[in-house]
Protein backbone atom coordinates (compact mmCIF):
# COMPACT_ATOMS: atom_id res chain seq x y z
CA UNK A 1 0.00 0.00 0.00
CA UNK A 2 1.56 3.22 -0.69
CA UNK A 3 1.57 5.77 1.97
CA UNK A 4 -1.06 8.44 2.08
CA UNK A 5 -0.93 11.66 4.10
CA UNK A 6 -3.77 13.73 4.44
CA UNK A 7 -3.96 16.67 6.48
CA UNK A 8 -7.84 17.55 7.80
CA UNK A 9 -8.74 21.09 8.65
CA UNK A 10 -12.07 20.99 10.05
CA UNK A 11 -13.51 22.43 13.18
CA UNK A 12 -16.67 20.41 13.33
CA UNK A 13 -15.01 17.92 16.02
CA UNK A 14 -17.67 15.29 15.08
CA UNK A 15 -17.42 15.63 11.17
CA UNK A 16 -14.12 15.92 11.84
CA UNK A 17 -13.69 12.39 13.45
CA UNK A 18 -15.86 10.85 10.71
CA UNK A 19 -13.63 12.16 8.42
CA UNK A 20 -10.50 11.04 10.15
CA UNK A 21 -12.07 7.26 11.29
CA UNK A 22 -12.84 6.64 6.82
CA UNK A 23 -9.93 7.83 6.13
CA UNK A 24 -8.08 5.61 8.45
CA UNK A 25 -10.05 2.71 7.66
CA UNK A 26 -8.84 3.34 4.09
CA UNK A 27 -5.45 2.97 4.66
CA UNK A 28 -4.50 7.13 4.70
CA UNK A 29 -2.53 8.59 8.03
CA UNK A 30 -4.45 11.43 8.98
CA UNK A 31 -2.72 14.80 9.75
CA UNK A 32 -5.18 16.37 12.38
CA UNK A 33 -7.95 17.58 12.55
CA UNK A 34 -6.65 21.14 12.96
CA UNK A 35 -9.92 23.73 13.71
CA UNK A 36 -7.75 26.69 12.98
CA UNK A 37 -5.79 28.21 9.94
CA UNK A 38 -3.57 29.14 12.39
CA UNK A 39 -2.74 25.34 13.51
CA UNK A 40 -2.46 24.49 10.06
CA UNK A 41 -0.33 26.75 9.10
CA UNK A 42 2.06 25.94 11.99
CA UNK A 43 2.02 22.21 10.91
CA UNK A 44 2.61 22.92 7.22
CA UNK A 45 5.67 24.83 8.33
CA UNK A 46 7.29 21.41 9.55
CA UNK A 47 5.71 18.69 7.71
CA UNK A 48 4.70 17.91 3.90
CA UNK A 49 1.23 16.21 2.99
CA UNK A 50 0.21 14.19 0.19
CA UNK A 51 -2.95 16.42 0.00
CA UNK A 52 -5.34 17.97 2.13
CA UNK A 53 -9.41 18.46 3.23
CA UNK A 54 -10.51 21.96 4.00
CA UNK A 55 -13.49 23.15 5.64
CA UNK A 56 -13.83 26.54 5.14
CA UNK A 57 -15.41 28.71 7.68
CA UNK A 58 -13.08 27.62 10.73
CA UNK A 59 -12.90 29.20 14.49
CA UNK A 60 -10.58 31.75 13.69
CA UNK A 61 -11.52 32.29 10.06
CA UNK A 62 -11.58 31.68 6.62
CA UNK A 63 -9.05 28.63 5.47
CA UNK A 64 -7.95 30.36 2.84
CA UNK A 65 -4.33 31.36 3.66
CA UNK A 66 -4.24 27.24 4.10
CA UNK A 67 -5.53 26.89 0.85
CA UNK A 68 -2.98 29.44 -0.59
CA UNK A 69 -0.04 27.48 0.67
CA UNK A 70 -1.30 24.41 -0.76
CA UNK A 71 -1.58 25.25 -4.00
CA UNK A 72 1.93 27.42 -4.10
CA UNK A 73 3.36 23.78 -3.09
CA UNK A 74 1.47 22.03 -5.52
CA UNK A 75 -0.70 20.22 -3.18
CA UNK A 76 -3.79 18.74 -4.13
CA UNK A 77 -7.22 19.31 -1.79
CA UNK A 78 -10.66 19.29 -1.46
CA UNK A 79 -12.58 22.04 0.02
CA UNK A 80 -15.12 20.59 2.13
CA UNK A 81 -18.26 23.18 3.13
CA UNK A 82 -21.87 23.63 3.38
CA UNK A 83 -21.33 27.31 3.28
CA UNK A 84 -19.28 28.76 0.85
CA UNK A 85 -19.55 28.84 -3.57
CA UNK A 86 -18.47 25.86 -5.44
CA UNK A 87 -18.29 27.97 -8.20
CA UNK A 88 -16.37 30.78 -6.66
CA UNK A 89 -13.86 28.32 -5.22
CA UNK A 90 -13.22 26.93 -7.94
CA UNK A 91 -12.85 29.51 -9.92
CA UNK A 92 -10.45 31.20 -7.47
CA UNK A 93 -8.34 27.35 -7.21
CA UNK A 94 -8.52 25.32 -9.98
CA UNK A 95 -6.65 22.62 -9.23
CA UNK A 96 -8.91 22.24 -6.52
CA UNK A 97 -12.33 19.99 -5.70
CA UNK A 98 -15.24 20.65 -3.72
CA UNK A 99 -17.44 18.43 -1.97
CA UNK A 100 -20.83 20.40 -0.55
CA UNK A 101 -21.71 19.44 3.28
CA UNK A 102 -23.66 17.04 4.32
CA UNK A 103 -21.98 14.36 2.62
CA UNK A 104 -21.04 10.53 3.52
CA UNK A 105 -17.34 10.45 4.30
CA UNK A 106 -17.09 7.85 1.64
CA UNK A 107 -17.88 9.98 -1.02
CA UNK A 108 -15.06 12.66 0.41
CA UNK A 109 -12.37 10.35 0.02
CA UNK A 110 -12.89 9.46 -3.34
CA UNK A 111 -13.23 13.81 -3.95
CA UNK A 112 -9.94 13.34 -2.35
CA UNK A 113 -8.36 10.56 -4.35
CA UNK A 114 -9.96 12.53 -7.28
CA UNK A 115 -8.17 15.50 -6.35
CA UNK A 116 -4.66 13.62 -5.76
CA UNK A 117 -4.78 12.52 -9.49
CA UNK A 118 -6.09 15.67 -10.96
CA UNK A 119 -3.57 17.58 -9.15
CA UNK A 120 -0.83 14.83 -10.88
CA UNK A 121 -1.82 15.85 -14.36
CA UNK A 122 -1.60 19.56 -13.99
Amino acid sequence: MTHKTVLLVEDEMFVALDIQMTLEDEGWEVSGPFATTREALEFLEANVVDCAILDVRLTDGEVFPVADLLTESGIPFVFHSGHANPAKLQQEYLQALVCQKPCHPTALVERLISSRVKGRAA
